[in-house]
């Protein structure tokens, strides 16, 4: 049965009890990942499953997306992108047991019994998802800004008048007499 998403959640219990969400949550409410957008507006669709698995490890399964607005890096310009993360996280109570995990999860570390907040959790796996150097998938910029500099043949003039004689050319003279 799918659930609608609350603010805060308790991860084990919900294990423990197998739910499912599904639902949606603001990127207003995930300042960290706003930082890295050119706009903070729309909405994550959130899908969650907790359970527990054969030996007794509790998990979360997500699936996120959400398209965003981020900056070009070549042409500096607003862009649209579908950013989407899958995460598979084991719950751990104790930084002891993260060794012992099965290599399919990634650990959730929980330091306390206090409730968490989803959209933080949310947060964390679509952070990780951004794209390192984000750009358009097309040429952004114009044709003159990829030519390099070495097809300009006035400044290839420029660096070779800029050279130094070397102070071994006196050497190759004598040795040609």
């Amino acid at each position: 049965m799918h659930q609608k998403l609350p603010k805060e959640i308790d991860p084990i219990r919900l294990a423990q009890n197998g739910l499912k969400y599904d639902g949606q949550i603001l990127l207003s409410d995930m300042p960290r990942l706003a930082k890295s957008l050119h706009s903070d507006s729309g909405l994550v669709e959130v899908l969650l499953a907790f359970d527990i698995d054969e030996i007794g490890t509790p998990y979360v399964k997500g699936e996120f997306t959400v398209p965003v607005s981020i900056v070009c890096e070549r042409c500096m310009l607003p862009m649209t992108i579908s950013l989407s993360a899958n995460c598979l996280l084991a719950m751990v109570v104790s930084e002891k047991l993260i060794d012992k995990l099965a290599e399919q999860y990634d650990p959730w570390l929980l330091e306390s019994s206090e409730p968490v907040l989803l959209s933080k959790v949310v947060e964390d796996e679509l952070i990780l998802a951004l794209p390192l150097v984000p750009r358009h998938t097309d040429a952004c910029l114009p044709s003159d800004a990829w030519s390099t500099i070495s097809d300009d043949s006035d400044y290839n003039k420029e660096q070779e008048d800029d050279k130094p004689e070397s102070p071994f050319a006196i050497l190759s003279s004598l040795k040609k007499q």
